[in-house]
């Protein structure tokens, strides 16, 4: 809200008032005073999924935000769903809610399209469309569908059943509601805001699949490469205040940035060895006193001077960290004896039963299975936040624990500065550290000199993430537990993550739904399930091909 209540946009209708493909100009927006967006064009058009990528804090969420909230001069008949926050928690079940949306969208557009007939008449362009949306629609027999789709977002009977109230379900499970209703609605302009961050690697596999066919016009932003290049067709960067696009996925993109990059710095060192050439060639004739020679060069060098172009800005990783060295620690570190547990103590409840496992400082294990079968609540275990019914978990005595988890932001003071932050988290009396240093360390974390002194409540989630990595990077872990690390990164800060993750010298257990990130750094997949956990015997391109086929039961 706060940030909201600081944004100011600006963008001018540059399509027609009646078209369903949208093109803005002028788009400018910023935050705070802080200009994020300047004087850009857009297009959204139907059938084109675009893919909007850029570091965390250069305005992605709050370009979505502006859009939805038609903070622009969106036409009133484009609608619009953006996955922002959770559905709400009611006496509704998942499923009511999800056609009860459908109901209020289709009441909507009985009311739009009566306004066009009565206002442009039966011959406006629009009607057509809004009437095969309403067909589309179509409450009536609605609850089967309803169910697919939440079935392949997770929801199950043994879990979570989608007969649940709303007011019974956490937020994750909330949230899923909130994209269930979004996927069934399918509105012209889908905006999804890390869509997979509340979804479990099976979720995921299914709403890539789901995606790729979406017919409408859908933006998206992600920090899963797997999932942008499985999505899009088109690929937004957010960079330096610009908006560009791209045609193709994310591997498309890359390739295309990769060459364009290569042509620039060629042409910006040619232009270098030309100036050196010349340079050399006035300074010889003017020491040889060949005057007129000399000064026919320095015009044609003062020419080539005047239109050089400025060395190329590569894109470049700003998220560049590592995790100091740890004292390592001979086995075993984190053994777990004939564990039990269930949140209620009863045995009837167990979540686990009889775990027999060991985490060492050698181990790199990615936790996996569906949501709700304790994979977050293994980590608790490990932590010490919770404890076994039965069974003993003995931690070493030197052992020293890394976490991260979804709340991990939660100690973040809105009202201070990134800079001040950690200068009050690590007073001077123990970290002996000038501003200077601390200003170089939080710049390994992609933090600009305006960036380190802004009052965290204006940052994005993604800044607020790299904030949390900075503090846990303080200390020498020997084992880091990280539960889902990669909501709110940007695409490139994920392979910052995954080289910081690789660089560490202690064990890990990871928990995520990036596939990438666990190609990355995991050795051992572990599989939570049926009380118990088991190692996977492949990679997790195999075990993604594996819930592929599983999930292919529940396409639409």
């Amino acid at each position: 809200e706060r940030v909201a209540a600081s944004r100011a946009v600006t963008g001018v209708l540059a399509s027609s008032k009646t078209a369903w493909d949208v093109k803005f100009e002028a788009f400018s927006l910023a935050v705070g005073g802080n200009p994020l967006i300047s004087d850009c064009a857009i297009e959204l058009n139907q059938g084109c999924r675009y893919g909007l990528i850029g570091d965390n804090g250069t305005g992605k969420s709050n370009m979505l935000a502006a859009l939805a909230q038609r903070e622009v001069p969106l036409p009133s008949h484009i609608d619009v769903f953006h996955l922002h926050e959770e559905a709400a928690a009611t006496e509704q079940s998942a499923v009511e809610a999800v056609v009860a949306h459908v109901v209020e969208e289709t009441e909507a557009l009985e009311a739009l399209s009566s306004s066009i007939l009565e206002e442009f008449g039966p011959d406006d362009e629009r009607l057509e469309a809004i009437y095969e949306r309403l067909g589309q629609l179509d409450p009536v027999g609605a609850e089967p569908r309803a169910r697919k789709i939440l079935f392949g977002l997770g929801f199950a009977d043994h879990l979570v059943p989608m007969d649940r109230k709303t007011k019974h379900m956490s937020g994750g499970w909330r949230m899923r509601v909130s994209l269930a209703k979004a996927l069934f609605a399918a509105p012209s302009l889908l905006l999804l805001d890390e869509p997979t961050n509340h979804l479990d690697l099976e979720a995921c596999v299914w709403l890539e699949e789901h995606l790729a066919g979406y017919k409408k016009c859908l933006v998206v932003i992600s920090h899963s490469q797997d999932f942008l290049n499985a999505v899009c067709t088109h690929t937004l960067l957010l960079h330096n205040n610009r908006l560009n696009l791209y045609g193709g996925n994310y591997a498309a993109f890359c390739k295309v940035v990769a060459e364009e990059e290569r042509v620039q710095m060629r042409v910006y060192e040619k232009q270098q060895a030309d100036m050196e050439k010349l340079e050399t060639f006035v300074r010889v004739n003017k020491a040889n006193g060949v005057a007129a020679s000399a000064k026919s060069k320095k015009k044609v060098l003062e020419k080539v001077q005047s239109e050089a172009v400025d060395r190329p800005k590569l894109r470049t990783r700003t998220l560049t960290f590592t995790f100091p060295e740890c004292t390592r620690i001979a086995p075993p570190v984190l053994p777990f004896d004939n564990v039990s547990f269930s949140y209620s103590g009863k045995p009837e409840d167990y979540l686990y039963d009889k775990l027999d496992l060991g985490v060492d400082c050698d181990s790199r294990i990615a936790l996996v299975g569906p949501n709700g079968c304790g994979k977050s609540t293994l980590l608790k275990l490990m932590s010490g936040e919770l404890s076994p019914c039965q069974g003993t978990i003995k931690r070493h005595q030197h052992c020293v624990l890394g976490l991260y988890h979804q709340h991990s932001a939660d100690v973040l003071d809105p009202d201070a500065s990134p800079l001040s932050f950690m200068r009050t988290h690590f007073p001077p009396a123990l970290y002996k550290r000038s501003e200077e240093v601390w200003r170089s360390y939080l710049s390994q974390f992609g933090f600009s000199t305006k960036q380190q002194t802004m009052p965290i409540a204006l940052l994005s989630d993604g800044q607020r993430s790299r904030l949390v990595f900075a503090m846990l990077a303080m200390k020498q872990n020997s084992i880091l537990l990280l539960d889902e690390p990669t909501n709110h990164l940007d695409v490139d800060a994920v392979d910052g993550l995954g080289e910081a993750i690789r660089g560490f010298g202690g064990g890990v257990v990871l928990v995520s739904h990036d596939f990438r990130l666990i190609d990355q750094v995991a050795k051992e997949i572990w599989v939570c399930d049926g009380k118990s956990v088991s190692r996977f015997d492949g990679t997790i391109h195999e075990y993604k091909q594996k819930l592929a086929k599983k999930m292919g039961m529940y396409k639409l």
